[in-house]
């Protein structure tokens, strides 16, 4: 049981960087308002449980959670004990093996990125309701 969960944590972690990455260009589409502030919503709760399980475990909270469901069963690991998630997708699927320190860059970026778009966004937005005025 305890494997199966923590593929299931696993899984949802992967669905939930694939959907802030993928999502990103909403903020710098006009056309999707709707859509795009409530990706920008996802996109700051998403980054603040990120940034704060780094600072608070070092890693993300779904990383020590699946390790520890993964730990607690009968199966072996899935993975080298104490790697992160990321590492272990990419290893994966890419058959890379990127550094921690790396991974933080690419992070930090894709924060940067972000909150330009948000910035877009807003600035979008407030255009189109002085407008509508």
């Amino acid at each position: 049981m305890f494997p199966v969960l923590g593929s299931l944590v696993d899984f949802l972690h992967a669905l939930l960087m694939v959907g802030w990455v993928a999502g990103l260009p909403l903020l710098f589409l006009p056309r999707y308002r709707r859509l795009a502030r409530a990706y920008a919503l996802y996109a700051v709760v998403f980054i603040v449980l990120n940034q704060g399980s780094r600072l608070f475990l070092g890693e993300c909270f779904l990383t020590t959670l699946s390790r520890y469901l993964w730990e607690h069963g009968s199966a072996p690991a899935a993975s080298v004990p104490g790697e992160w998630f990321t590492v272990r997708v990419a290893r994966a699927v890419f058959h890379l093996t990127p550094s921690h320190r790396s991974i933080k860059i690419l992070s930090e970026a894709l924060i940067f990125v972000t909150a330009v778009g948000m910035l877009v966004s807003t600035r979008a937005r407030r255009r189109g309701v002085a407008s509508a005025r």
